[in-house]
């Protein structure tokens, strides 16, 4: 067999091969798209504590609900599914996470525990079974409903806005992210709490590798690393470190005036824009 027709054999082989290779295991897609997949953590810069003149660490609040933050809930890779999954599994399993009691970051429920929060009880009354005749034989009993991860709108984020005087910059650093959910008793609605916290940190290797949806371009491949660093969430603050350590609402001012909240929300998130503004010299 001449040297040419080798050559000729071999891509026709490669090429028959390569099709079927695309066409098999990535027949949805018109090419491969592995840029999100390969992405590794780019780690924050050293921050010195003598350049720090001035920090502050802020609570806000994301809703998913919100039209800007609707890609967290993109149906082919929703944010609640990615960060419960990875606190189930545990901080000492592979692509895991610990999940902290607080955001004091110090103590951590174990998978078990994790998996018992989040239900409610509903007491009601059925019928009973040794009476099946009866109709007026009934009995009390409670049914326990289990949290579904789908529920979760709402996300928790603490963080710290850092002036850095050796650069010359004021930016945020987050800290750690809660997923927030309804508690329930009897029926009632008790309020939003935290269902666990997860250390940035933590998260931060396994986000990198997970795609979130682009309004603009597909070809434009996003991960939830990139929505969180470049800050393309909405939110609002629920808090500023303070004497009391309580949210605004919980303050005595606030806690029967909902509109005053609101403005002392604002008020914070204003005072950081002045803050930053007023850095600079003109």
């Amino acid at each position: 067999m001449s040297k040419l027709k080798r050559i000729i054999i071999c891509v026709l082989g490669l090429t028959v091969g390569g099709n079927a290779f695309s066409q098999s295991s990535y027949e949805d897609w018109t090419y491969r798209a592995d840029a999100v997949k390969e992405r590794k953590v780019i780690p924050h810069r050293y921050i010195r504590e003598g350049n720090v003149k001035y920090y502050k660490r802020i609570h806000r609040v994301i809703d998913a609900r919100q039209k800007q933050n609707l890609v967290m809930h993109w149906p082919r890779n929703p944010f609640y599914r990615v960060i419960t999954e990875a606190a189930y599994k545990g901080g000492s399993a592979e692509g895991g996470i610990t999940a902290y009691l607080n955001d004091s970051l110090t103590s951590f429920y174990t998978p078990d525990e994790l998996k018992a929060r989040g239900g409610s009880e509903y007491p009601t009354t059925i019928q009973d079974w040794m009476y099946p005749d009866d109709e007026t034989a009934t009995r009390d009993t409670v049914l326990q409903i289990p949290f579904k991860p789908e529920d979760i709108q709402k996300y928790r984020i603490m963080e710290d806005w850092v002036f850095d005087n050796n650069y010359s910059d004021f930016r945020a650093n987050i800290i750690a992210i809660a997923p927030m959910f309804m508690q329930m008793s009897s029926g009632a609605e008790l309020g939003e709490v935290a269902l666990f916290w997860a250390r940035m940190t933590e998260l931060r290797p396994l986000l990198v590798n997970q795609e979130v949806f682009n309004t603009y371009n597909d070809a434009a491949r996003l991960s939830f690393d990139d929505f969180f660093e470049m800050r393309m969430f909405d939110s609002y603050i629920v808090k500023e470190s303070n004497v009391e350590d309580l949210d605004i609402k919980r303050m005595e001012r606030f806690q029967d005036d909902a509109f005053s909240a609101l403005l002392e929300s604002d008020r914070i998130k204003n005072d950081l824009f002045i803050l930053e503004h007023d850095l600079w010299e003109y």
